[in-house]
């Protein structure tokens, strides 16, 4: 494990749930230990995100009993399991030192409302939610970034960067053989700065196959039962 990659990409995680809580306008605390939500998640978020090192149980405290909690441990070293909750899976966390040439043909940075519509019904293709998740204002923030390829009049893939202080990191990546331009496209959003990002499973081999390497590990948990 690289220690300094793997928190410098939980600390963009953090960035990412709190511009996720600003876009949607809803309350949120973060601190050294991470990141806690007062008010609900958005669909596919939840409601903590505890940075390695951090004294995860008293972050969490506040919002364990809501309904649907789940929490990010960035370190995949805690056992939650004594406060009532259940390891949904592991995964890595994954970084790429930002040099990257892919040709990156029909890309685009998603400018539009009416765009960005288009590319978020490509990305929820699979998704048990009908609720938009990204908001216009997302496409309003400088430290972000949407992007897809066109395929028709919609897209065929797509990904969303965010930028931090020391790094950028890639999310919500979509669509068959995309990775290699994302990760240009990423790298040239960063200028310079490293890419982070978490994957597991066959998305995780895609990463490695473009030049990503993992750098730590992480585990989702959540309730097991209502309390």
């Amino acid at each position: 494990m690289s220690i300094g990659r793997a928190r410098l990409a939980a600390a963009n995680n953090v960035d990412w749930y709190a511009m996720m809580w600003e876009v949607h306008g809803l309350r949120y605390k973060r601190d050294a230990n991470g990141f806690r939500a007062i008010d609900p998640p958005p669909a596919y978020h939840g409601w903590a995100v505890a940075m390695p090192g951090a004294e995860i149980a008293d972050l969490i405290a506040p919002a364990l009993d809501k309904p649907g909690f789940a929490v990010k441990d960035a370190s995949g070293q805690h056992d939650l399991t004594g406060l009532g909750l259940a390891k949904l899976f592991d995964a890595s966390w994954i970084c790429h030192d930002g040099n990257a040439a892919a040709t990156a043909t029909d890309w685009q940075r998603i400018t539009s409302a009416d765009a960005l519509a288009k590319w978020e019904a490509a990305w929820s293709t699979t998704s048990p939610t009908t609720k938009p998740q990204f908001p216009p204002t997302i496409l309003q923030r400088d430290d972000v970034r949407v992007f897809g390829r066109k395929a028709g009049d919609g897209f065929d893939a797509g990904f969303i960067a965010n930028r931090s202080t020391g790094c950028v990191g890639l999310s919500n990546l979509f669509g068959s053989d995309a990775f290699p331009a994302a990760t240009t496209l990423c790298a040239g959003f960063g200028n310079g700065k490293p890419l982070v990002g978490y994957e597991r499973g066959e998305a995780l081999t895609q990463a490695r196959a473009a030049g990503w390497t993992t750098t730590g590990d992480l585990t989702i948990w959540a309730r097991q039962t209502s309390p």
